[in-house]
C-alpha cells in the first residue's frame, strides 16, 4: 500500500530535493565534520529513494526514516555541543527551525489521519523546507 497516492508523493519527492542545495552549500564550505559533509546528503539520497515510489512497509521508507532520524538527532548533537556557545544566536535559530519542523511532522500525520491527504502533503513538504533551511544556519555557524 502507498504511503500517499501518487500526486502527493511526487511533490514530496519534488520536494526532497531541497536537501541538495544545502548539502551542496555543505560540501563548498571546506569542512570536515560528518555533520556537514554526510548528512544532507545521505537524507537527499534516501528520500528521493523512497518517495520515487513510497509502499508503506518498505526496507526504503525504514531506511529512509531511519537516515532522517538518526542525522537530525547527530546535528542537534552537534549543534549543542559546538555553537550553541560560540553562536548562541545560530544554535537558538537552528532549534527553533528544527523544533518547527518536527511539528510539522506531526500536524502531517495528524492532518493524514483525518483524512486531508493534500494538507497533510503540505505539512510534509514544510518540514523539508525548514529542516534545509535548519541545516544552513547550522552550517553557516560551524564553517
Amino acid at each position: 500500500m502507498l504511503t500517499l497516492p501518487p500526486p502527493q508523493a511526487r511533490f514530496i519527492w519534488y520536494c526532497a530535493w531541497l536537501s541538495l542545495p544545502s548539502a551542496i552549500y555543505a560540501a563548498t564550505r571546506g569542512s570536515s565534520t560528518f555533520a556537514v559533509d554526510f548528512v544532507p546528503a545521505s537524507v537527499w539520497t534516501t528520500s528521493l529513494l523512497y518517495w520515487r515510489h513510497p509502499l508503506r512497509d518498505s526496507w526504503r521508507r525504514k531506511l529512509d526514516i531511519m537516515t532522517v532520524v538518526t542525522g537530525a538527532c547527530y546535528q542537534f548533537y552537534y549543534a549543542f555541543q559546538t555553537i550553541r556557545h560560540t553562536s548562541p544566536s545560530h544554535f537558538a535559530g537552528y532549534t527553533a527551525l528544527i523544533t518547527a519542523s518536527s511539528a510539522c511532522y506531526g500536524l502531517s500525520v495528524y492532518l493524514m489521519n483525518r483524512g486531508h491527504i493534500w494538507p497533510s502533503t503540505y505539512a510534509h513538504a514544510t518540514i523539508h523546507f525548514l529542516a534545509n533551511v535548519a541545516n544552513v544556519v547550522l552550517y553557516d555557524s560551524i564553517i
